[in-house]
């Protein structure tokens, strides 16, 4: 069983750039708010220590693959276009959005820490917007 992580966030906070970076699947990515439409979909591993290690015996895992004592479990991650004030009313691409992201297991919860984007995803003078309110 893959499990499915949905990474959501406000847009413009670099969900795509995560997304990028675990998959290492090229998708586009820009400094404007709905660079992504439709949901980019992938394969990342979460690696932990394997048992093998632990308790010196041999496995062999069906679920994921075990490379010098570190095990590596495959998530399928989808990266959703942002999420602003009202998505459930249709604002931006609210209703889109909440249909794809309701199948996931997870969610992963990009926040931009900086405070340099609005409640809209929109680039404003860093600290301008205070990140706990997008939480």
């Amino acid at each position: 069983m893959t499990y499915l992580v949905g990474i959501v966030g406000k847009p413009n906070v670099g969900k795509s750039t995560f997304f990028s970076a675990a998959t290492l699947i090229p998708v586009p990515i820009a400094d404007y708010p709905f660079t992504t439409i439709k949901p980019n979909r992938g394969i990342a591993y979460v690696r932990v220590s394997c048992v093998c290690q632990e308790f010196g015996v041999k496995d062999n895992p069906v679920n994921s693959v075990c490379v010098n004592g570190n095990r590596f479990i495959p998530v399928e991650l989808i990266d959703c276009a942002g999420l602003v004030p009202e998505a459930w009313k249709g604002k931006g691409l609210g209703n889109q959005f909440l249909d794809e992201i309701r199948r996931a297991d997870a969610l992963i919860h990009v926040v931009d820490a900086s405070g340099g984007t609005d409640e809209e995803g929109r680039l404003c003078k860093l600290g301008a917007h205070d990140p706990l309110e997008d939480v």
